[in-house]
């Protein structure tokens, strides 16, 4: 039987399941892609002396003129190509709602999940490009034949793609942007452990969008700072869309301070390579187990059985991602990269499963 509040909601958010993700803070958290250390005492004290002299009964700017000012010259770019956001979710959600209508939102299959969450809350037709199965890697003709037939509104490509952890060509991801008459949405949250990026590449396409964030490189997941780098007159439309004072004065702050400190990320980063690359090494000498490359901070992995490993990883205090309802991703489990004594103990407990 129906709710008799259903009436007041449009069809296709009674449809649509609400994002969660199960706690468990009592095991090692090895499953939302996150930076594995917070931020030193020392440099937690300096920041929070900063914070202290915020006047907090003020509004912040409805764009934080600095913030983009500091991230243009940073990037090579002018502030007007740039548009802030509590998170590039928020952005995500502010491209689907200028761009597409009850349209069509094209995807690759498997992808980051909040492109069709969002893309169908606004009553769009998902249309996915299914990765090739052996290696995820992206079948070039059959995107084109899509675009042609289905004229998408707009196409979000993650690149290195989320949960499969594997990079596309820029050679690719160029002819799409090429052939597609939408905006092209190139989600670059992890490229700073890949090191590739279309940047560049704005100058010659008007339709090319990227997607940036401080949640995975710089390590502030919890604040909340997402950006969009893309031609002004793109930037500009899509600032009518998210709403005024999108981006606290506290986050922005802390987005400041986090660019200040650039060098320690940076090593951070390092670190979490060389762990990548320790572990996958590590996880193809187990048997039954199919590792695919990454170029993220996380490893996408097959078992036998997913449901059964992430349950005695998680007895064994290791919390992971179960991905294994997306496509292609049949018994593949996700797995961040942490601390060098978190990554052991994940080791030790998925070789004893």
């Amino acid at each position: 039987m129906k709710s008799p509040i259903s009436r007041y909601f449009r069809p296709e958010v009674l449809r649509e399941h609400a994002y969660t993700l199960a706690s468990h803070p009592e095991a090692i958290k090895l499953n939302q892609n996150e930076l594995p250390y917070d931020l030193p005492p020392e440099l937690k004290e300096e920041l929070f002396s900063r914070l202290q002299a915020l006047p907090f009964q003020r509004y912040p700017l409805p764009q934080p003129i600095a913030l983009k000012q500091r991230t243009a010259e940073m990037l090579g770019v002018k502030p007007g190509q740039i548009q802030f956001a509590n998170g590039s979710n928020v952005i995500i959600q502010a491209l689907i709602l200028a761009t597409a209508l009850r349209g069509r939102v094209m995807v690759l299959d498997p992808t980051f999940s909040v492109y069709e969450i969002e893309a169908k809350l606004f009553g769009n037709r998902v249309v996915k490009i299914p990765l090739n199965e052996k290696d995820f890697s992206l079948p070039i003709a059959k995107a084109f034949a899509q675009i042609k037939k289905t004229k998408p509104n707009i196409i979000f490509l993650a690149n290195p793609n989320a949960p499969t952890g594997n990079l596309f060509s820029e050679e690719a991801l160029l002819e799409i942007v090429t052939r597609a008459r939408c905006l092209v949405v190139v989600d670059e949250a992890y490229f700073q452990f890949s090191q590739l990026t279309l940047l560049a590449q704005l100058k010659r396409f008007p339709n090319l969008v990227l997607l940036r964030t401080f949640s995975k490189g710089f390590g502030l997941g919890g604040v909340r700072v997402g950006y969009l780098v893309a031609r002004e007159a793109v930037a500009e439309n899509l600032s009518k869309i998210l709403l005024p004072y999108c981006l606290s004065t506290v986050s922005e702050s802390i987005a400041h301070f986090a660019l200040d400190h650039q060098e320690y990320f940076k090593t951070i980063i390092a670190e979490v390579i060389r762990e990548r690359e320790k572990m996958v090494a590590a996880m193809r000498v187990l048997p039954k187990i199919k590792v695919f490359d990454s170029a993220a901070n996380f490893i996408l992995f097959r078992v036998k059985n997913a449901k059964a490993c992430f349950e005695r990883l998680l007895k064994a205090g290791i919390l992971v991602r179960n991905v294994s309802d997306r496509g292609h991703l049949k018994n593949c489990l996700r797995v961040s990269v942490g601390k060098p004594e978190e990554n052991e103990a994940f080791l030790h407990a998925l070789s004893a499963v």
